[in-house]
């Protein structure tokens, strides 16, 4: 009997990337039993069911397969059993793999997850226009604040509609997050960081967050905030605004902790790749070519040992 569909059939990329893994793909049995001009070929393959409908997905046809990845259908037949190792027919009638399919089920995972965040957001802000709509009713001044920001109502008129000038400017001055006296150009100074962190591709920027508004309190300068952004953009799936600023908040605090003096134990260099190849440029190896797909290719542990004896070398001491 096939196996059922593992997903909906009209599940589409829609832009979403296919990444290589590449410690997966040399740890295969696919990719170690594929001779070395087969694996360009296992490549395409893959590259063409994350196009198909459903993703990840290949007809269960031959002829077609081969078109797909521009193999001649000659050559096709002859590595047919390497090509196609793993791969099985569902109840559909087309083809998947479980590596491919994995693949397909975190994006859907990841874009469920960005729905329910951007949903909440709308609520949130629903519920922030809501309490905003008060205004002025039967003479009262209402306090602008909203409902969920922790503030207190200190602000509301005495019910004959007048405050005193001195109550509207502590009223003014007060930020989101409840604290009186703070900056009175701390609006401004969110609305330029928030345009700033916007241009780096992140869009639910909130310029009255409480946080962000601690944090400019703080001295935290639009720099650091647009590199936080540029992280955030650039993480799969993307990140959002509040991920972004639990990254600044964690490096203020480690900031605030080195300033105090405590000690902070130095990171191993050869602990992640990203550290790795940062050492091999700074001793003027360079990166890892990871898109080198030749049989004699240097693999990451190779060129880590490699990086590792330049730095052993250089400083007379095991690293």
């Amino acid at each position: 009997m096939n196996r059922p569909v593992p997903y909906p059939n009209d599940t589409r990329a829609k832009g979403w990337r296919f990444e290589l893994d590449h410690e997966r793909i040399e740890q295969s049995d696919t990719w170690a039993l594929a001779p070395a001009d087969v694996r360009p070929w296992l490549l395409m393959l893959w590259l063409s069911a994350w196009r198909q409908e459903p993703c990840g997905s290949l007809p269960n046809e031959d002829e077609l397969i081969a078109v797909r990845i521009g193999m001649p259908m000659k050559t096709f037949a002859k590595v047919r059993s390497k090509l196609m190792r793993g791969w099985w027919e569902a109840e559909d009638g087309r083809l998947y793999h479980d590596t491919v399919t994995k693949r397909v089920l975190e994006m859907l995972s990841a874009r469920d997850a960005e729905r329910r965040r951007k949903a909440e957001y709308r609520q949130r802000k629903e519920a922030e226009r809501t309490g905003l709509s008060h205004g002025t009713a039967d003479g009262h001044q209402q306090d602008d604040t909203r409902s969920d920001t922790g503030r207190d109502d200190t602000g509301t008129g005495t019910g004959t509609g007048t405050s005193t000038s001195k109550e509207e400017t502590t009223t003014t001055s007060r930020t989101t997050s409840g604290l009186v006296g703070a900056d009175v150009q701390s609006p401004t100074k969110a609305g330029a960081i928030c345009k700033a962190i916007r241009a780096k591709g992140i869009a639910d920027v909130n310029p009255s967050s409480p946080e962000l508004l601690a944090l400019i309190a703080k001295g935290v300068p639009v720099e650091t905030f647009e590199a936080a952004a540029e992280i955030c953009a650039k993480a799969t799936p993307p990140k959002g605004f509040a991920y972004l600023l639990g990254i600044v908040k964690r490096q203020l605090g480690e900031a605030a902790a080195i300033a105090s003096g405590v000690g902070m134990p130095a990171k191993p260099w050869d602990e992640s790749r990203t550290s790795i190849e940062a050492k091999g440029e700074e001793i003027g190896l360079g990166r890892w070519n990871e898109h080198d797909l030749s049989v004699n290719r240097e693999t990451f542990p190779q060129y880590t040992a490699r990086v590792r004896r330049a730095v052993e070398q250089r400083q007379g001491e095991p690293a």
